[in-house]
Order: structure tokens, then sequence, then C-alpha cells
């Protein structure tokens, strides 16, 4: 119980830190050329899985009170069942993703990614609230939260469909750009210096990397649950 009680607090914090970024005009602290384009904060993969984030944290806070969190398949709530398979297809690596792929890329070279000109506009904590709460909290909240991952069929079709949904998504706002502005221009820097070739391997390269985090999430998953089985077993042993 003191367990679920953690994950409810948790899942309190994260959703109340993700809605309050979610309040943020975004579109106003665009700068240069990305202020007038289209597609508005929703063109950002940070902006999208920020608000796929704080709903799935809704999600768990009426899971705890309406739902279930428990191993056993017959057990299992609908609630819990639709919490799991996000958690597992679209939550874990989005998070983790997002996290990961900025911070990298910042280190890398930021003008590629975050601008120095963002640091007057987008304050340390919201900046880590967009960037690295969703990957902190879902490793985080996996440790309280008893998940069973669906079929990889179904599981990593739908972890594809978000990338190729997401892919096709900057690419027709790129085609949108050319049609106005007469020239390219992507939703990230980076896409901007390379060329065709390297622009279609760079996101094949992030897409199969998301791919492999739904591997990661399902073998840390997995581990965690073995854990929490073998304490049971000895508890019982125990009494």
């Amino acid at each position: 119980m003191i367990r679920n009680i953690i994950g409810l607090i948790l899942s309190i914090f994260a959703a109340g830190a993700l809605i309050w970024a979610c309040t943020f005009d975004i579109e106003h602290l665009m700068i240069g050329e990305l202020v007038t384009a289209a597609g508005g904060k929703f063109k950002f993969l940070t902006i999208i899985n920020l608000y796929i984030q704080a709903i799935y944290y809704c999600l768990c806070i009426i899971n705890f009170f309406l739902g279930s969190n428990t191993f056993v398949e017959e057990k299992r709530s609908s609630l819990q069942k639709l919490r799991d398979f996000l958690f597992a297809s679209i939550v874990f690596p989005l998070g983790l993703f997002v996290c990961i792929t900025f911070w990298s890329l910042y280190r890398l070279d930021r003008k590629l990614i975050y601008p120095e000109e963002l640091d007057q506009l987008i304050s340390p904590i919201l900046n880590h609230v967009l960037h690295t709460l969703p990957g902190v909290a879902i490793c985080l909240e996996n440790l309280f939260h008893k998940h069973r991952y669906p079929s990889r069929v179904l599981g990593l079709s739908c972890n594809a469909a978000v990338c190729v949904v997401y892919v096709a998504w900057i690419h027709y706002l790129n085609y949108i750009h050319w049609i106005e502005l007469k020239r390219s221009l992507w939703v990230y820097p980076i896409l901007n210096e390379l060329s065709f070739v390297y622009r279609g391997l760079f996101l094949l390269g992030l897409s199969l990397f998301n791919v492999g985090l739904y591997f990661i999430g399902e073998m840390y998953t997995l581990f965690l649950t073995s854990l929490q089985i073998e304490k049971i077993k000895q508890n019982k042993k125990i009494y």
C-alpha cells in the first residue's frame, strides 16, 4: 500500500508540473521565422510529449482511485490496461527519447537544438520540466506502478506509428513553409544543416533509437517485476 501511495504522490507531482508547463504560451517564446511558421507550438516533439505525459499522469491518478495496480491479469482493470499500454508503447520511450536526445544535442552543439537566445525567454525550471522531468519521472514511476507489457506486435506497432506520424508531420510543415517562403524551413535547426540523404538517415536513426527504448523499457519493467515477485515469495515464506 505504501508503494501505491508513493506512486500516487509522484503522479500528482509530475502531473502538476507538466500541466503548469502546458499553461505557458510557448509560441510567444519562439524566435526567428518559426514565430509565424505553420504548426504552432505542436510542431515541436517536446510539446507533444509534454501533453502526452500530462495526460498519462492524470490517468495514473484516476487509476489509483478507480482502477487497479496488480500483476494478476484477471484482476487488472480497464484503466490499468490502458495505463500499461500507454506506458509501454508511447510514454516511456517518448519520455526518455526527448530527455536523452535533447541533452545529447545540447552538449554537442546547443545551436542545433536550443539557441542561447532562449535562455532569456525560458527559465531553467521550465526547461527542465520540458526536457528532463519526462525521462526522470517515468523511470521513477515504474518503481511504484505494476506494469504489464502488451504483445510486442501491438506495442511496437503503436511505437512505430508515433515515429511515422511525427516524421510525416514535420515533412508536411516543411512543405507548407516551402510554398509560403519558397525555401525549406525545418522545425529544428539541425535539420536545416543536413542534406536530403543525411536528413533521412538522421531521422531513421532517431526512429530506431525510439524503438530501442521500447525494448529497454520492457527489460527494465521485467527486471523490476521479477524483483517484486521474488520479494512477495520471500514474505510468504516468512509468514
